[in-house]
C-alpha cells in the first residue's frame, strides 16, 4: 500500500518498483493458474505435453541401449514387450498411474485391497498375494523370486 506514495513521481523510479514489473505480474499469473489448477484437481501441463515430456526425456538412453545392444550383437527386438529393457526415471510430472489394477484378478486396487509390493519389485494386489501365498515362502508370479509374507509392502497410490 505505501508503493501509492511514490505514484505522483512515477512508481518505477520508487522502492517498490519491483512489485510492478513485468516479471512480478509474470509470476503471480504462474502462481494463480498453479493454486486454481491444483484447486480443481487439474494438471497444470497438459497430458500431450507430459507425455511427449516423458518421451523425450526417454529416447536418450534407449538410444544409447539400443547402440550397445547392436554392438554387443544381442537381439534388439524388444518393442512387443511391455517393458523398456532399462529403467528410466522420469521424475514426478510423469507418473500417471493412480489407480492400480491387479494384473492377476485383474480388479481395482482400494483400501480393503491395497498393492502390495514383493521384494522383487513386482506388485499385485493383496487378495492375489492371499490367493497365491502356500506355505512359509510366496514365489513371485512373474519371476522366479521368492519371499516371505512379511517381507512384502503396502503401496500407497
Amino acid at each position: 500500500m505505501c508503493c501509492f506514495i511514490y505514484q505522483h513521481k512515477g512508481i518505477e523510479n520508487s522502492p517498490y518498483a519491483h512489485f510492478v514489473s513485468n516479471d512480478s505480474w509474470q509470476k503471480l499469473e504462474d502462481q494463480f493458474t498453479k493454486d486454481a489448477c491444483s484447486l480443481v484437481g487439474l494438471p497444470l501441463e497438459s497430458p500431450l505435453a507430459i507425455s511427449v515430456n516423458a518421451g523425450a526425456q526417454t529416447l536418450g538412453p534407449l538410444l544409447q541401449i539400443t547402440k550397445v545392444m547392436s554392438q554387443k550383437q544381442l537381439s534388439l527386438d524388444w518393442t512387443p514387450k511391455e517393458e523398456l529393457p532399462i529403467a528410466v526415471e522420469l521424475g514426478h510430472a510423469a507418473r500417471f498411474h493412480s489407480v492400480f489394477a491387479c494384473p492377476i484378478l485383474r480388479r481395482h486396487a482400494n483400501d480393503n485391497n491395497p498393492p502390495m509390493k514383493l521384494t522383487c519389485g513386482h506388485v499385485i494386489s493383496k487378495d492375489a498375494l492371499n490367493q497365491l501365498f502356500h506355505g512359509p515362502k510366496l514365489k513371485c508370479p512373474y519371476c522366479p523370486a521368492e519371499q516371505t509374507l512379511t517381507e512384502t509392502m503396502r503401496l500407497h497410490i
